[in-house]
């Protein structure tokens, strides 16, 4: 009550009489401050409202969860833009150059398959392992899926790349796609392509045997670009890819 009678003090000023003076007074003191009074009055009653409102903090239409515990999901690889019957089209970038062509599809002539009779015995052209298979594989060049078709044998820039086979020196292309690349005539339909490399010291028409140097290795070509240096070799069965590993002793 004393609270009360405090606050109407405040509200009426000093020296107020009582009477129709008084009242007259007091009319006008709440004409004034009726507009604070009206706001008091909301503010009081919107806090009532949230306060006692159980809708307002516990709305049950409305549900997030978070996983707190558990193994991450791993990512899936990006998945091949192109139809894994292989590529169909030459980068507008590489077209027009001696290396660039179109990928293969994987038919019963260009699948893997085992030794056969006339098929040559390859030795290792370089001391490196096989950092890419023939097949479909990821090519960082063009951030897709695609054909590979031959192996990659991982060495460093500047190592002795050696006939892996007897053969005739048929061709010897250079471009940006592949740098130096050979191709060796083994007989009974074989070639064997070797690509990437720097230098060579073979000339077309040229015969080699298993170990002739044929030249050096160097960085990778644009149609590999963002690998590491590496001898790109493939083998050629009347002229479509084959894989190579089972011929490799």
């Amino acid at each position: 009550m004393l609270k009360i009678l405090a606050s109407w003090k405040k509200l009426l000023p000093a020296g107020t009489l009582p009477g129709r003076e008084g009242l007259a007074r007091l009319q006008r003191v709440l004409r004034r401050r009726g507009l604070y009074l009206v706001l008091l009055a909301l503010l009081f009653s919107g806090s009532y409202y949230l306060v006692t409102n159980k809708a307002v903090f516990h709305n049950s239409g409305v549900r997030t969860t978070f996983q707190t515990s558990g193994t991450a999901t791993p990512q899936a690889e990006p998945r091949p833009r192109e139809p894994l019957s292989g590529a169909t089209t030459v980068p507008p970038d590489l077209q027009g150059q001696s290396g660039a062509r179109v990928a293969p599809a994987t038919t019963p002539e260009t699948a893997p398959a085992g030794k056969d009779a006339g098929q040559p015995a390859l030795a290792a052209p370089v001391n490196g392992q096989i950092a890419v298979r023939y097949g479909f594989a990821y090519a960082p060049a063009f951030g897709d899926y695609r054909f590979h078709g031959g192996v990659d044998l991982a060495a460093p820039a500047g190592s002795q790349v050696k006939a892996a086979s007897a053969g005739e020196v048929k061709q010897v292309e250079y471009s940006d796609a592949w740098r130096y690349r050979l191709t060796i005539d083994n007989g009974s339909g074989y070639q064997v392509v070797y690509a990437n490399l720097a230098s060579i010291k073979v000339a077309k028409g040229d015969k080699v045997q298993p170990g002739t140097v044929l030249g050096e290795l160097g960085e990778p070509g644009t149609a590999e670009a963002g690998t590491q240096p590496h001898l790109h070799l493939e083998l050629l069965k009347n002229g479509k890819t084959v894989d190579p590993v089972p011929a490799m002793q």
